[in-house]
């Protein structure tokens, strides 16, 4: 539409201009936040199955080192092993009582109640089986 020859912009046009110059910054700030938020919790999902992997690795070692039981060095080194990764940050608390069962029963055996004792929580009841039955 043309008035004394200049040409007027629709309303409607000027109003859709003026949000979507509002609103293109905003979406593109939200876009960055996602990606951000997706980024960080891929992050500690990756975090958590490495140290779920480094933890079950030095489970596997120690129970070795225990059940070899080769030389004293060998078998000192996997209990000593066994109760560091109880205490460590590593362990997660969803494999922690997987960890003590293992522990329990390896190290009990070979070292003894006392050896294991520090490291096992005061609910957990400490039960050694004899040779025929485990």
């Amino acid at each position: 539409m043309q008035l004394g020859g200049a040409c007027v912009i629709p309303t409607w046009i000027s109003i859709v201009g003026v949000v979507m110059t509002v609103l293109s910054p905003l979406l593109a700030l939200g876009g960055v936040f996602l990606g951000s938020y997706l980024v960080r919790k891929s992050d500690r999902e990756l975090d958590t199955w490495r140290h779920r992997e480094e933890t079950m690795r030095m489970v596997r070692w120690a129970v070795e080192q225990i059940l070899d039981g080769e030389d004293d060095a060998g078998t000192d080194a996997g209990v000593v092993t066994l109760r560091s990764l109880m205490r460590s940050e590593l362990l997660q608390p969803e494999d922690y009582d997987l960890v003590a069962a293992l522990t329990a029963a390896v190290a009990i055996d070979r070292v003894g109640a006392a050896a294991y004792a520090d490291i096992a929580d005061a609910d957990i009841e400490v039960v050694e089986g004899d040779s025929d039955n485990g």
